[in-house]
């Protein structure tokens, strides 16, 4: 593990965020932050005066502190962070539509919801892209009631360079090896950050105060699309796995890591997750046999995940939990014990918001600049200084 960094700029930062992380826990007063963090009092209150400076945090009164009694019943002054010091926009953006949440500093989802796409016909597919990214945050901006954007991040299917502005390969969007770094620095104020839709859906139960709190799961993200929304030769299906060891996302030695390719695909086979194949988007609905073999070999694959990760929990989001019931007689009753159905919908567009979130709160370490490339100065280079 690599040191904090020492150098006493960055100590303050790394104190500064000791204290917002502490508190996104749950309210605390100043004495129990210190005697929690193992900080000086000196530390904390110079601390915590300057991220309420900042508007970061906020003082309110409360009960006496749990444990102690005073003749005169004097109440404490707490400490919580500020829910409304900005806000953090979430996008999942699939072939045929998109979703899109709102959060505030907690974490808590204030706003989710489907949203459609304007007519884009006719247009090159990085421009496409960038016209719909444009149209989509403007309109979600007016959830955020007027308030400053932390940033906003994005959940797309395919390899995304992790944490970054660069697609390599996202067939539904047709994009490949492209850098949008530029473009969002000369079109936002705030950052923009992209990242797997699998890995996103990870994020949402990693970040602190979860109600699902594990440190060694994956998420199995499976998805049908439209036939009219799928190039020709590609599979109507995607499917992404999100893996957590150690309470770490693993991305693999090249941000490959869960890509899924079925074990019963032939080794010769490109092109396909599967040895299923479909001729109709259709026929999952329509036809019985060919849905039970498709859903029979998803689940022949998380079986031997597994068997061979030995995950505490499982979570199955996307078209899986829409066959609930068929998926159930599938599973062995090993798998099923740890199989948690995951609200798809939003898990995405969430865990992308949490994911600009949980580097905010980050705390930077020796030979880290990822923390300052993202510009989060402008809130805590203020309560530092």
């Amino acid at each position: 593990m690599r040191k904090l960094v020492g150098n006493s700029q960055y100590q303050k930062l790394a104190n500064a965020l000791l204290v917002l992380r502490r508190l996104h826990k749950g309210d605390t007063t100043r004495v129990s932050l210190a005697r929690e963090l193992g900080l000086q009092p000196s530390t904390v209150t110079y601390n915590v005066n300057r991220l309420i400076e900042a508007g970061l945090v906020r003082e309110s009164l409360q009960g006496p502190e749990a444990g102690k009694s005073t003749s005169l019943g004097r109440r404490a002054i707490m400490l919580e962070l500020n829910s409304d010091i900005f806000r953090v926009i979430g996008l999942e953006l699939l072939a045929d539509c998109g979703w899109a949440s709102v959060l505030d500093a907690k974490g808590a989802v204030l706003y989710s919801q489907k949203v459609e796409y304007p007519v884009l016909e006719g247009l090159e597919s990085r421009t496409r892209f960038e016209y719909l990214i444009k149209d989509v945050v403007s309109r979600i901006t007016f959830f955020c009631n007027g308030l400053p954007i932390l940033g906003v991040g994005i959940a797309l299917p395919g390899i995304v360079e992790s944490n970054s502005q660069a697609v390599r390969d996202c067939w539904t969007h047709a994009l490949k090896g492209q850098d949008f770094s530029s473009f969002f620095q000369k079109n936002f104020s705030f950052p923009i950050i992209m990242e797997n839709d699998a890995n996103c859906c990870v994020q949402r139960y990693l970040f602190e105060g979860a109600e699902e709190r594990r440190d060694n799961f994956l998420y199995l993200l499976a998805r049908c699309y439209p036939r009219a929304h799928v190039p020709s030769g590609v599979s109507p299906f995607g499917i992404g796995i999100g893996l957590v060891f150690g309470g770490t996302l693993y991305r693999g030695s090249d941000s490959r890591a869960g890509e899924f390719i079925s074990a019963m695909m032939k080794p010769s086979e490109q092109g396909r997750q599967l040895a299923t194949t479909l001729e109709r988007v259709e026929e999952l609905e329509e036809n019985p046999r060919i849905r039970c073999a498709l859903l029979g070999e998803l689940a022949a694959n998380i079986r031997c995940i597994a068997s061979i990760l030995d995950p505490q929990t499982i979570y199955l989001g996307g078209f899986l939990s829409d066959y609930f019931d068929e998926v159930q007689t599938l599973l062995s009753s090993d798998v099923c014990d740890k199989v948690v159905y995951a609200n798809a919908h939003t898990d995405a567009s969430e865990g992308a918001a949490v994911n600009v979130l949980s580097l905010f709160y980050r705390i930077p370490q020796v030979g880290d600049t990822s923390s300052g490339a993202w510009r989060w100065s402008a809130l805590l280079q203020s309560a530092i200084e």
